[in-house]
């Protein structure tokens, strides 16, 4: 499965809107047209906050979102809530504590992006109900509507702040919970950052309750990784993480990709190799960033402004025409899952846990070598 994440290039995330309809439907209608089959919403936790008529607003204004991608003929899933979208975190204000900490990473909440800690919320049992309600509200809103067809929930919640099993159990339960009263067919996945690889406790309990792990996080590396310098790099890295995540968890996994895109330009020949390696391995699928390069006027507003070149990742650019780029997708397409995709593997789950961090990138080299 191809999917990309849509981020509105007209109205951006920091104005808290649901995306232009218009701009949307022409946006899935070229994606369908360049063979994606899926594009992924965010949608933020703030956006849900305001008074009820705004809250109605937002919703009338995603539901209308979801009948343009259906007229184009693609499906979608919501990123809710969307916890960080572009390499920065979207927060609501009760979340984080009001002290600005320079030592913090920055967070776009209350309009605008500063550093801030967040709170424990999974201890507190009046804001857990709380986001269950939120999230409730959105679930009842859009569930039944032909478009969606599943979910990613707590993308990257699990690293910010970091529950214990217990808590992360009550909310995801409540969460699957919700969406299941209203629709039964749904197909839920976990969002996770590939930090879960070395830390894998919590989501090994988790992931066996939902349908599938969504793995992200590519805006940085592990240690005792090399850094990535082009999209031929990435690609192998999230065949790497994607087939890595899928044994330990084990679950369909996908895996996000297109944060290599910012560096030197790879050679097409490396590109379609690590393409045809990424598709061999055998994943749910794969997610594109960000499908469209936003207009002129949000380069200068979050999240584009925080990152040199984030405002060119898309593959489409801002008249909506494919860029060279998405020649990505038939690297991936020409290749076919192989026999022995986990044979870089040679210790047990048990053995890997025991010091993940050693694991990690003596297992990369070993994947490095069986291609």
């Amino acid at each position: 499965m191809i999917s990309a994440t849509y981020i509105c290039p007209v109205r951006g995330m920091a104005t808290l809107e649901p995306p232009e309809p218009t701009r949307l439907g022409q946006a899935a209608r070229v994606a369908k047209g360049l063979g994606f089959e899926r594009l992924m919403l965010p949608v933020l936790e703030e956006s849900l906050l305001g008074t009820s008529r705004v809250k109605v607003v937002f919703l009338d204004g995603l539901i209308q979102a979801l009948d343009q991608v259906d007229e184009a003929g693609l499906t979608v899933w919501l990123i809710a809530p969307a916890q960080r979208v572009l390499g920065l975190d979207w927060c609501a204000p009760y979340l984080v504590k009001p002290v600005r900490d320079p030592a913090a990473g920055p967070v776009f909440v209350d309009g605008r992006v500063r550093n801030l800690r967040p709170i424990d919320w999974w201890e507190d049992p009046s804001l857990i109900q709380k986001r269950i309600r939120i999230f409730g509200d959105l679930v009842a809103a859009v569930s039944g509507h032909s478009a969606l067809t599943g979910w990613v929930i707590l993308d990257r919640a699990l690293e910010w702040s970091r529950p214990d099993v217990q808590g992360a159990d009550l909310v995801l339960r409540s969460f699957m919970a919700g969406i299941r009263e209203h629709d039964e067919n749904a197909s839920i996945y976990l969002g996770l950052g590939w930090s879960e690889l070395l830390d894998p406790e919590i989501g090994q309990t988790l992931t066996g309750k939902v349908d599938g792990l969504r793995i992200s996080g590519g805006e940085k590396q592990p240690a005792g990784m090399e850094k990535i310098s082009d999209l031929a790099g990435e690609l192998l890295v999230a065949a790497y993480f994607g087939t890595l995540g899928r044994w330990l968890f084990g679950q369909p996994t996908q895996i996000e990709i297109g944060w290599g895109m910012l560096d030197k330009a790879a050679d097409p020949e490396e590109i379609l190799e690590a393409g045809k390696r990424l598709a061999g391995q055998g994943l749910a699928g794969v997610t594109w960033l960000s499908l469209a390069d936003p207009d002129s006027r949000l380069c200068t507003q979050p999240p584009w402004v925080l990152r040199s070149g984030l405002e060119r990742i898309g593959l489409l650019d801002q008249d909506l025409e494919p860029k060279e780029q998405v020649d990505w997708l038939k690297a991936i397409r020409s290749g076919q899952p192989g026999d022995a995709i986990n044979d870089f593997i040679d210790i047990s789950a048990k053995e890997y846990m025991a010091d993940p961090h050693t694991h990690l990138s003596r297992l990369w080299q070993h994947f490095r070598e069986s291609s």
